[in-house]
């Protein structure tokens, strides 16, 4: 298989269907496109103390964040030198010291290998050759990501023109943290993405948001500078539905972050490749409350339609992921004036793909 660019600008080809099924592509991507970017692992409110830890996978590699003693975070594998077994548990938790699960062998803050039962350090092995793999972790606007390529530009140049778009809208800082979301689909995650890069599904699939979002009021283009789509949105709020209301901005930065801002809320979104057929969704929601009842929104209301919202993305991406399998759909021709951000970001994955397959 070879990463091919559409031939038609005019009516772009979509990705082939072998690719959202395929291990070897799956393969290509975890190198090429999921070891090299950022990824969202948490809140930083989570790892505020010493000892605080934040744990997740990323498209296949387990690694932690850890505030140490001296309040600096550093990123880790979830991997110990010894026998590969893990250090911490899963999601976000406090740790006196990291000691290996299996085995018991102990590091401290640093990833420096402080204990290793049954052997003696300095005589059997050398502490500084079993340190662990560490990972890189920086924060922005309240966010924990996490980069394993030690060569990839800092998180905010990552972000690129999101940075500005978001000084246009509350600051995590300034709101109120309301509850964390996790969904899971039978879906490859690029089938996910296509989805959210594009509006053209809403009226279908989506029936309270299509009532609430002004179509003539929505602006979608591809923004290079950062590598995400931006829908710039205004909405509309009703007394049948308080959910939403005024300008929002909402970003599917390439390749698994949403980021959605309004006037009174913050939500974010990270896409977790759980394999070649499966994905994860992890969200958080923040709302300033007093805000969002100036504007007529129950923050409440705004929460459970983005719920409602995902647990419909994922129910389409799934029916698509049986028809993508089946066996008789190759590929099709996309919009490029409906799907002009799905164009994007498909041309975005052939351009990491190039030459690897």
């Amino acid at each position: 298989m070879s990463a091919r660019k559409a031939n038609s600008p005019s009516s772009p080809e979509t990705l082939p269907a072998g690719w959202y099924a395929s291990p070897e592509i799956y393969a290509a991507e975890r190198e090429a496109i999921f070891r090299r970017e950022w990824a969202l692992i948490g809140r930083e409110a989570e790892v505020a103390q010493p000892g605080d830890y934040l744990s997740d996978d990323i498209a296949g590699w387990p690694v932690f964040v850890l505030r140490g003693k001296d309040n600096q975070l550093r990123g880790f594998h979830n991997v110990c030198r010894h026998r590969a077994g893990p250090l911490v548990d899963p999601g976000a938790g406090r740790c006196s010291m990291l000691r290996c699960r299996y085995h018991g062998w102990v590091y401290d803050g640093e990833g420096a290998l402080q204990r290793a039962p049954g052997l003696e350090l300095g005589r059997d092995i050398k502490p500084c050759d079993f340190s662990l793999y560490r990972v890189r972790v920086e924060c922005w606007n309240g966010l924990v990501f996490v980069c394993l390529d030690a060569q990839a530009p800092d998180v905010e140049e990552w972000l690129g023109d999101v940075v500005e778009i978001a000084r246009d809208f509350p600051a995590i800082a300034d709101l109120t943290f309301k509850r964390q979301t996790t969904m899971a689909g039978r879906a490859n995650w690029k089938n996910y993405s296509d989805n959210s890069c594009e509006g053209y599904h809403v009226g279908f699939v989506h029936a309270s948001l299509g009532k609430t979002v002004a179509d003539e009021k929505i602006e979608i283009k591809p923004y290079e500078n950062g590598r995400f789509v931006g829908f710039d949105v205004t909405y509309e709020a009703s007394e049948a539905d308080r959910s939403r209301h005024g300008r929002g901005f909402w970003i599917y930065k390439f390749p698994c972050l949403l980021l959605h801002f309004a006037e009174y809320s913050f939500n974010c979104e990270a896409v977790r490749p759980a394999g070649v057929s499966a994905v994860e969704l992890k969200r958080w929601f923040w709302c300033d409350d007093d805000r969002a009842a100036e504007l007529g929104v129950r923050a409440e209301d705004a929460i459970e339609s983005a719920e409602t919202v995902m647990a419909e993305d994922i129910g389409i991406c799934e029916a698509v992921q049986r028809n993508l399998e089946a066996g008789i759909y190759e590929t099709g021709r996309m919009a490029p004036t409906e799907e002009i951000g799905t164009i994007y970001f498909q041309t975005l994955v052939r351009d990491a793909l190039e030459g690897k397959l």
